[in-house]
């Protein structure tokens, strides 16, 4: 056997060692227990190199110690293989075949372990051999069956292991049946492995390429899913359980005042006009919420809650009944329904910044005051003074 240069054989083994730190990285970005069963197929390839010229003196060597050592090795990539191969072909395969696809590891591992006997027993390499023989036909006939059912990655796999399969299979049959050993056989081990392991490597790109695929659309859905739970489905706002959270917890935004808003005689429109008008009413006073500086929410049937942003934030809300009224009176009117629309809204000033259930209480009773006063009016409770006068130039009547 011609021997392999240094750099050749450097190269070699610094891919192999390349290819089983970059699928140990995968493995630990993914969690995907293929890539972690790649890099050890790489490393046991590298170890199996290690076995041939120029690391080890002879080619054709047969000391018991080189032996062993080469056996040992070809374990581990057998072993290797087995994982990988059950992982992506037993779940699809049933019966026998299945079963004997996940039996490839622990034979690949008892393999390794028996090079110790090999120390003493050289001549019973044959019966190693004939075992090997068995495996590689299982792996040939579980990637058959797979390709049979048109599995895409028992495709690849079989494209990858043709050649380092059919090595192993002519240097089986004549390691087994004593016909002498295979000329070249590092050559073409080490030819077939590195032809695998860029196949491999590909396949291992497209499925990185399909978990990130994977990744964003679970993301995109986790999105919408927390959106649906936080924007309420009929007016396209905030709902109830964004405002409670605001509630709970410290807001981004500095907040100037927090406001409800409630329509008036809502029931009576329902009653009078159907629950489709009803929705449309409520749809318009949240396109008109919406336009207002700060965050709107629905936060019951007809009731709104929005926390203003804005300094003058008196004239906002006054400038928002007036807007609710014209905005509904127009979206009735393309119904071909003729009438008024009005809110109440209670507010009440935020000194801190934040609502809290205090401000709430207050923006309520502000809101009850404007319901008993008469409807259609802005109540304004200012900061926290629960008792405090309402300014006649500020509560007014529409």
């Amino acid at each position: 056997m011609v021997e392999m240069s240094d750099m050749v054989a450097g190269g070699y083994y610094a891919s192999t060692a390349l290819f089983g730190i970059g699928g140990a990285g995968f493995a630990l970005a993914t969690r995907d227990r293929l890539y972690a069963y790649f890099a050890l197929h790489a490393l046991a390839v590298g170890a199996l190199a290690l076995t041939f010229p120029p690391v080890s003196p002879v080619a054709d060597a047969v000391e018991p110690w080189h032996i062993a050592c080469r056996i040992a090795a070809e374990g581990l990539v057998v072993a290797t293989i087995g994982l990988g191969i059950a992982h992506l072909l037993a779940p699809r395969l049933s019966g026998l075949l299945g079963q004997a696809i996940k039996c490839i590891f622990p034979i690949g591992l008892m393999a390794s372990a028996s090079s110790l006997w090999f120390l003493f027993n050289i001549d019973a390499t044959f019966i190693y051999a004939l075992v090997m023989l068995a495996v590689i036909l299982t792996i040939a006939a579980a990637l058959a069956f797979g390709i049979a059912r048109r599995h895409r990655a028992a495709i690849w796999i079989a494209v990858a292991l043709a050649p380092l399969l059919g090595v192993g299979a002519i240097a089986a049959v004549m390691d087994g049946f004593e016909l002498g050993s295979m000329q070249n056989y590092a050559e073409g081990m080490l030819l077939g492995f590195a032809f695998e392991l860029v196949c491999i490597s590909g396949l291992l790109a497209v499925r990185f390429r399909t978990t990130l695929r994977e990744r964003d659309a679970a993301m995109a859905e986790a999105v919408a899913a927390r959106n649906a739970s936080e924007i309420d489905a009929l007016t396209g706002i905030a709902n109830r359980r964004v405002f409670e959270h605001d509630l709970r917890n410290t807001p981004h935004e500095s907040y100037t005042a927090l406001a409800i808003v409630d329509c008036d005689h809502f029931k009576r429109i329902n009653d009078q006009f159907g629950h489709a008008t009803g929705d449309v009413v409520l749809q318009s006073i949240a396109r008109s919420l919406d336009c207002v500086p700060g965050k709107a929410m629905r936060i019951g049937g007809e009731e709104f809650a929005v926390f203003l942003t804005a300094p003058d934030w008196h004239r906002e809300l006054e400038l928002l009944r007036e807007a609710i009224a014209h905005q509904t009176r127009h979206a009735l009117t393309g119904l071909e329904i003729v009438q008024n629309v009005t809110v109440s809204i209670g507010a009440v000033e935020l000194s801190q910044g934040r609502p809290t259930e205090q401000a709430l209480m207050l923006a309520d009773e502000a809101l009850y005051r404007a319901k008993r006063l008469g409807r259609n009016r802005l109540e304004i409770q200012l900061s926290f003074q629960a008792e405090a006068p309402t300014n006649p130039q500020i509560a007014c009547a529409a």
